[in-house]
């Protein structure tokens, strides 16, 4: 059984790793799903992804993920 995802403020995962975010999540048998962001002409690092905003939708919570560097040459 899948719990309502408005019932928590999912805010607090900003910051968290993907991987930390995930295991909350699936400990809460929350349904979620993942996208990944970055700069223009750059490619987010799998290994290095934070979360870097929440979005609660209906039935799940979606992260939204980015590498740190934001750096622009």
């Amino acid at each position: 059984m899948t719990k309502r995802v408005d019932s928590v403020d999912w805010t607090l995962l900003v910051g968290y790793s993907r991987e930390e975010a995930e295991e909350v999540l699936q400990e809460e048998e929350v349904n979620w799903e993942v996208v990944i962001t970055s700069p223009p002409r750059k490619q987010a690092d799998e290994e290095e992804l934070r979360v870097i905003a929440v979005q609660v939708l209906e039935n799940k919570v979606r992260l939204i993920c980015a590498s740190p560097d934001w750096s622009v040459n």
